[in-house]
């Protein structure tokens, strides 16, 4: 009986991972779950309307959108893929009202199941805002930075409430909470440690509040090698000029440099900065005066880590004048 029994045995540990190799594998099929949905957007005319669906399961679920229940195919209409297959992004531009007004939906499907999801735009005329609908004050703007450097994305917007300030790459949403390198600073600006090649893209932060939701102009962040990167200290390619004016009489002077990296370029007159400090535009300035009454020097100076430059522009009354008021000075860039 002994022997029989060890006969038995050996033949299972035999044959027994033989037929485990040939059998199928049971695997446990997970229905897909939503881990982000798309939620309702107000959009403006000629605007962006991004939608964000993201879900889970085994295998992983695929994302398709539709709009009136039928699937969305318009040259204005773009879904972006997740590159990590996790979902996609359904994004509207320009928008048309009221052609792009309707329900739309994200469906996620595997082998084991199907859901969905959907979510209502909204788009109006300009003239149809309302008070509080967000404004982009100061949108990012095209910077080269060096590989490992610290690169600085600005963003600024009002509203009424306050908007609530994102971002997006390459038209897909930046998660700052999971992105170690990449955090959101309480300005609203991105800010990006330790510049890498894969940071490269095109930027645009997104203000939304309860009135609706608005797009900046996308801005590109290139990212370039210490090796590549020439340095060249500022130089003023289109100085201002010289004006004469009449009395209450008003003109525009623009001031532009280039360098590498690009100035900022500011204007003053005598030791008064006209320019203010947090919205300094880079590479060209252009100054507003309106209802002029006294002859006076204005100065224009461009400014990089590779020095500081300034040159003048005088701006003189025609005839002779009793001043009343100071001059009206508004700036435009």
């Amino acid at each position: 009986m002994a022997r029989g029994h060890m006969i038995y045995k050996a033949a299972v540990q035999l044959i027994l991972p033989m037929l485990l190799s040939v059998l199928p594998l049971t695997h446990t099929q997970i229905p897909p779950r939503f881990t982000r949905t798309p939620t309702d957007q107000t959009g403006v005319q000629g605007g962006v309307a991004s939608f964000v669906c993201q879900a889970t399961g085994d295998p992983q679920p695929r994302i398709s959108w539709s709009r009136k229940g039928k699937k969305v195919t318009n040259q204005r209409f773009e879904v972006i893929e997740f590159d990590d297959g996790s979902g996609s992004v359904l994004r509207v531009q320009p928008l048309r009202t009221p052609r792009d007004e309707a329900i739309y939906e994200c469906v996620a499907s595997n082998e084991a199941g199907e859901i969905s999801a959907s979510t209502r735009l909204t788009v109006l005329r300009e003239d149809q805002l309302p008070p509080g609908f967000p404004s982009i004050d100061m949108g990012p703007q095209l910077k080269v930075v060096e590989r490992s450097r610290t690169a600085t994305m600005l963003c600024a917007a009002s509203g009424t409430p306050d908007p609530e300030i994102t971002w997006f790459k390459d038209f897909l949403p930046i998660d700052t909470y999971t992105h170690g390198r990449i955090k959101q600073l309480r300005s609203g600006a991105l800010q990006i440690d330790r510049s890498e090649e894969t940071d490269q893209g095109k930027y645009e932060c997104v203000a939304t509040n309860s009135d609706g939701t608005r797009y900046s102009t996308p801005a590109n962040l290139y990212v370039r090698e210490l090796r590549d990167v020439r340095r060249i200290p500022p130089r003023f390619s289109v100085p201002p000029m010289d004006y004469e004016v009449m009395p209450g009489g008003g003109v525009n002077i623009t001031c532009q440099a280039v360098g590498v990296p690009m100035p900022y370029v500011k204007w003053m007159l005598g030791t008064e900065d006209l320019t203010p400090e947090d919205d300094m535009p880079i590479g060209k300035n252009v100054l507003e005066l309106t209802d002029v009454r006294q002859s006076a020097n204005y100065t224009c100076v461009a400014m990089s880590t590779l020095g500081v430059i300034e040159t003048v522009a005088q701006i003189t009354v025609k005839g002779k004048l009793i001043i009343q008021t100071d001059t009206d000075i508004s700036l435009h860039h």
